[in-house]
């Protein structure tokens, strides 16, 4: 074996091999952290995604509250009505219901 070789044995041995580990090892590291990232990616969608069909049965429920059930009314015209107020309704009120005062603020009074 000649000097060279023995040279490029060692240089094999001691350089080329570390080298290629350490290279090897980079490039393993790359290959998880781009299947980690790809997993939290994809997990953030099916997230969303959820999330969004959460939305719609949500606001599906809320249309449905809102539309209500139909109720069926007879429509029935008081002709007794207050001359002073016409807003105010019926002057013939049910026995339960009392009259109550009005209500007024008090007197403002200076202090001196």
């Amino acid at each position: 074996m000649s000097f060279l070789g023995f040279l490029f044995l060692l240089f094999v041995i001691f350089i080329g091999i570390p080298l290629f580990k350490v290279g090897y090892k980079v490039y393993r590291m790359q290959k998880e952290a781009k299947k980690a990232f790809s997993q939290f990616n994809r997990k953030q969608q099916e997230q969303a995604e959820e999330y969004e069909k959460q939305q719609r049965r949500q606001q599906q429920r809320q249309r449905r509250k809102s539309m209500g059930e139909y109720v069926d009314f007879e429509e029935v015209n008081d002709s007794t009505q207050s001359s002073a107020n016409p807003h105010q309704g019926s002057t013939k009120k049910p026995s339960r219901i009392k009259d109550e005062p009005l209500i007024t603020d008090a007197e403002w009074e200076e202090i001196k």
